[in-house]
Protein backbone atom coordinates (compact mmCIF):
# COMPACT_ATOMS: atom_id res chain seq x y z
CA UNK A 1 0.00 0.00 0.00
CA UNK A 2 0.87 3.28 -0.71
CA UNK A 3 1.61 6.11 2.76
CA UNK A 4 -0.48 9.24 2.23
CA UNK A 5 -0.52 12.10 4.62
CA UNK A 6 -3.41 14.58 4.67
CA UNK A 7 -2.61 18.11 4.83
CA UNK A 8 -5.19 20.22 7.17
CA UNK A 9 -6.41 18.17 10.11
CA UNK A 10 -9.89 20.30 10.01
CA UNK A 11 -13.41 19.09 8.60
CA UNK A 12 -12.73 18.54 5.16
CA UNK A 13 -9.56 16.93 6.31
CA UNK A 14 -11.49 14.30 8.04
CA UNK A 15 -13.95 13.73 5.48
CA UNK A 16 -10.90 12.81 3.42
CA UNK A 17 -9.53 10.15 5.76
CA UNK A 18 -13.02 8.72 5.41
CA UNK A 19 -12.93 8.72 1.84
CA UNK A 20 -9.75 6.72 1.94
CA UNK A 21 -11.09 4.10 4.22
CA UNK A 22 -14.05 3.92 1.71
CA UNK A 23 -11.57 3.66 -0.81
CA UNK A 24 -9.35 1.02 1.23
CA UNK A 25 -13.04 -0.85 1.58
CA UNK A 26 -13.15 -1.75 -2.03
CA UNK A 27 -9.51 -2.06 -3.02
CA UNK A 28 -6.84 -1.65 -0.18
CA UNK A 29 -4.10 1.35 -1.66
CA UNK A 30 -3.76 3.65 0.84
CA UNK A 31 -2.20 3.89 4.28
CA UNK A 32 -2.68 6.80 6.30
CA UNK A 33 0.49 7.82 8.16
CA UNK A 34 -1.58 10.59 9.83
CA UNK A 35 -2.08 14.82 9.49
CA UNK A 36 0.04 17.76 9.04
CA UNK A 37 -1.83 20.76 10.76
CA UNK A 38 -0.47 23.98 12.11
CA UNK A 39 -3.12 24.24 14.65
CA UNK A 40 -3.97 20.39 15.52
CA UNK A 41 -0.18 19.97 15.97
CA UNK A 42 -0.14 22.54 19.09
CA UNK A 43 -3.44 20.68 20.67
CA UNK A 44 -3.96 16.93 19.62
CA UNK A 45 -1.97 14.26 19.48
CA UNK A 46 -4.23 12.36 17.37
CA UNK A 47 -7.75 12.59 15.08
CA UNK A 48 -9.92 9.99 14.39
CA UNK A 49 -7.41 7.41 15.59
CA UNK A 50 -4.69 8.92 13.07
CA UNK A 51 -1.43 10.69 14.34
CA UNK A 52 -1.01 14.91 13.80
CA UNK A 53 3.31 14.69 12.59
CA UNK A 54 3.78 17.88 12.53
CA UNK A 55 2.86 21.40 10.72
CA UNK A 56 2.70 22.03 7.08
CA UNK A 57 5.86 22.77 6.75
CA UNK A 58 7.59 19.71 7.95
CA UNK A 59 6.47 17.64 4.63
CA UNK A 60 9.70 17.65 3.48
CA UNK A 61 10.24 15.07 5.89
CA UNK A 62 7.78 12.93 4.08
CA UNK A 63 8.84 13.20 0.47
CA UNK A 64 8.34 9.41 -0.12
CA UNK A 65 4.55 9.71 0.69
CA UNK A 66 2.10 10.78 -1.43
CA UNK A 67 0.04 14.06 -0.09
CA UNK A 68 -3.91 15.21 -0.44
CA UNK A 69 -4.84 18.72 0.87
CA UNK A 70 -8.01 19.17 2.90
CA UNK A 71 -8.26 22.83 2.52
CA UNK A 72 -12.14 23.87 1.59
CA UNK A 73 -11.50 27.14 0.52
CA UNK A 74 -10.24 27.45 -3.18
CA UNK A 75 -7.59 30.56 -3.07
CA UNK A 76 -6.14 29.17 0.50
CA UNK A 77 -5.92 25.59 -1.50
CA UNK A 78 -4.23 27.13 -4.70
CA UNK A 79 -1.72 28.79 -2.30
CA UNK A 80 -0.68 26.07 -0.07
CA UNK A 81 -0.12 23.88 -2.93
CA UNK A 82 1.76 26.25 -4.88
CA UNK A 83 4.22 26.70 -1.66
CA UNK A 84 4.38 22.51 -1.34
CA UNK A 85 4.45 22.19 -5.09
CA UNK A 86 7.89 20.35 -6.30
CA UNK A 87 8.29 17.69 -9.39
CA UNK A 88 10.02 14.98 -6.94
CA UNK A 89 6.35 15.66 -4.74
CA UNK A 90 3.51 13.05 -5.17
CA UNK A 91 -0.18 14.02 -5.79
CA UNK A 92 -2.76 11.39 -4.72
CA UNK A 93 -6.02 11.32 -6.70
CA UNK A 94 -8.98 10.27 -4.42
CA UNK A 95 -11.92 9.41 -6.42
CA UNK A 96 -14.73 7.03 -4.69
CA UNK A 97 -15.65 3.55 -5.87
CA UNK A 98 -19.07 5.26 -5.91
CA UNK A 99 -18.04 7.68 -8.71
CA UNK A 100 -18.98 7.32 -12.14
CA UNK A 101 -16.57 8.50 -14.93
CA UNK A 102 -16.30 7.73 -18.22
CA UNK A 103 -12.93 6.61 -19.97
CA UNK A 104 -13.04 10.16 -22.14
CA UNK A 105 -12.76 12.42 -19.19
CA UNK A 106 -9.49 13.87 -18.03
CA UNK A 107 -8.79 13.86 -14.99
CA UNK A 108 -5.69 15.73 -13.93
CA UNK A 109 -3.15 15.11 -10.43
CA UNK A 110 -3.89 15.80 -7.06
CA UNK A 111 -7.99 15.56 -7.85
CA UNK A 112 -10.42 14.34 -5.22
CA UNK A 113 -14.12 13.65 -6.11
CA UNK A 114 -16.61 12.34 -3.48
CA UNK A 115 -19.21 9.74 -3.72
CA UNK A 116 -21.94 9.65 -5.98
CA UNK A 117 -20.69 12.10 -8.53
CA UNK A 118 -21.12 11.31 -11.88
CA UNK A 119 -18.73 12.77 -14.77
CA UNK A 120 -20.66 12.14 -18.13
CA UNK A 121 -18.28 12.13 -21.04
CA UNK A 122 -15.67 14.22 -22.52
CA UNK A 123 -14.97 16.48 -18.98
CA UNK A 124 -11.62 17.80 -18.38
CA UNK A 125 -10.74 18.12 -14.54
CA UNK A 126 -7.37 20.26 -14.21
CA UNK A 127 -5.16 19.42 -11.28
CA UNK A 128 -5.79 19.51 -7.95
CA UNK A 129 -9.67 20.04 -8.20
CA UNK A 130 -12.13 19.01 -5.41
CA UNK A 131 -15.59 17.54 -6.85
CA UNK A 132 -17.44 17.12 -3.85
CA UNK A 133 -20.39 14.58 -3.01
CA UNK A 134 -23.22 14.20 -5.53
CA UNK A 135 -22.26 16.62 -7.99
CA UNK A 136 -23.17 15.75 -11.99
CA UNK A 137 -21.41 17.30 -14.54
CA UNK A 138 -22.60 17.25 -18.22
CA UNK A 139 -20.42 16.81 -21.14
CA UNK A 140 -17.14 18.38 -22.21
CA UNK A 141 -17.10 20.86 -18.75
CA UNK A 142 -13.97 22.21 -17.87
CA UNK A 143 -13.49 22.47 -14.10
CA UNK A 144 -9.97 24.64 -13.33
CA UNK A 145 -7.32 24.28 -11.49
CA UNK A 146 -7.81 24.05 -7.29
CA UNK A 147 -11.31 24.76 -7.98
CA UNK A 148 -13.73 23.43 -5.34
CA UNK A 149 -17.36 22.30 -6.01
CA UNK A 150 -19.73 21.88 -3.12
CA UNK A 151 -22.28 18.65 -2.40
CA UNK A 152 -25.42 18.63 -5.01
CA UNK A 153 -24.35 20.88 -7.64
CA UNK A 154 -25.09 20.29 -11.12
CA UNK A 155 -22.94 22.14 -14.50
CA UNK A 156 -24.58 21.43 -17.05
CA UNK A 157 -23.17 20.33 -20.41
CA UNK A 158 -20.89 22.98 -22.16
CA UNK A 159 -19.80 24.83 -18.58
CA UNK A 160 -16.68 26.02 -17.93
CA UNK A 161 -15.21 26.57 -14.11
CA UNK A 162 -12.20 28.71 -14.18
CA UNK A 163 -9.10 28.32 -11.71
CA UNK A 164 -9.22 28.58 -7.71
CA UNK A 165 -13.19 28.54 -8.47
CA UNK A 166 -15.90 28.56 -5.14
CA UNK A 167 -19.18 27.17 -5.84
CA UNK A 168 -21.81 26.54 -2.96
CA UNK A 169 -23.81 23.76 -2.24
CA UNK A 170 -26.97 22.82 -4.50
CA UNK A 171 -26.01 25.45 -7.41
CA UNK A 172 -27.44 25.05 -10.91
CA UNK A 173 -24.48 26.31 -13.59
CA UNK A 174 -25.91 26.10 -16.94
CA UNK A 175 -23.75 26.18 -20.53
CA UNK A 176 -21.47 29.05 -19.67
CA UNK A 177 -18.75 29.96 -18.44
CA UNK A 178 -17.48 31.08 -14.83
CA UNK A 179 -14.63 33.42 -14.70
CA UNK A 180 -10.97 32.59 -12.80
CA UNK A 181 -11.24 33.11 -8.55
CA UNK A 182 -14.98 33.67 -8.60
CA UNK A 183 -17.42 32.48 -5.95
CA UNK A 184 -21.20 30.71 -6.86
CA UNK A 185 -22.71 31.16 -3.57
CA UNK A 186 -24.93 28.18 -1.79
CA UNK A 187 -28.51 27.42 -4.02
CA UNK A 188 -27.84 30.09 -7.01
CA UNK A 189 -28.86 29.08 -10.64
CA UNK A 190 -26.09 31.26 -12.86
CA UNK A 191 -27.32 31.58 -16.06
CA UNK A 192 -24.85 34.31 -17.85
CA UNK A 193 -21.19 34.11 -17.91
CA UNK A 194 -19.74 35.41 -14.45
CA UNK A 195 -16.61 37.50 -15.07
CA UNK A 196 -13.45 36.51 -13.28
CA UNK A 197 -12.69 37.76 -9.35
CA UNK A 198 -16.71 38.37 -9.15
CA UNK A 199 -19.01 36.62 -5.78
CA UNK A 200 -22.65 35.92 -7.46
CA UNK A 201 -25.78 34.73 -5.77
CA UNK A 202 -28.96 34.11 -6.06
CA UNK A 203 -31.89 32.82 -8.75
CA UNK A 204 -31.09 34.08 -11.14
CA UNK A 205 -27.25 35.02 -9.92
CA UNK A 206 -26.47 38.05 -9.73
CA UNK A 207 -23.45 39.97 -8.68
CA UNK A 208 -22.64 40.86 -5.49
CA UNK A 209 -19.11 42.08 -5.27
CA UNK A 210 -16.37 42.06 -7.60
CA UNK A 211 -12.53 41.86 -6.38
CA UNK A 212 -10.02 39.18 -6.30
CA UNK A 213 -9.59 37.20 -3.14
CA UNK A 214 -6.98 38.29 -0.65
CA UNK A 215 -4.57 35.64 -1.23
CA UNK A 216 -2.30 35.84 1.59
CA UNK A 217 -2.95 33.34 4.82
CA UNK A 218 -3.16 33.79 8.25
CA UNK A 219 -2.97 31.16 10.55
CA UNK A 220 -6.60 31.68 11.42
CA UNK A 221 -7.72 31.82 7.45
CA UNK A 222 -5.99 28.33 7.79
CA UNK A 223 -7.80 26.90 10.22
CA UNK A 224 -11.53 28.54 9.21
CA UNK A 225 -10.58 27.48 5.90
CA UNK A 226 -10.55 23.33 7.02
Amino acid sequence: MKNIIIVGAGALGQELAWLIEEINDNNPEWNILGFLDDFAFDNKKSILGYPVLGRYDDYLSFMDSFFVVGFGDAVLREKIIRKMNSEELKWANLISPTVRVHRSNKIGKGVVIGRYTDLTVNCTIHDFVMLNIHVVLGHEVSVGQFSIISPNVTVNGGGRIGKACQIGANSFIRDIEVGDYSVVGASSCVIKNVDPESIVAGVPAKVLKVGRPNTSISRSEREDAQ
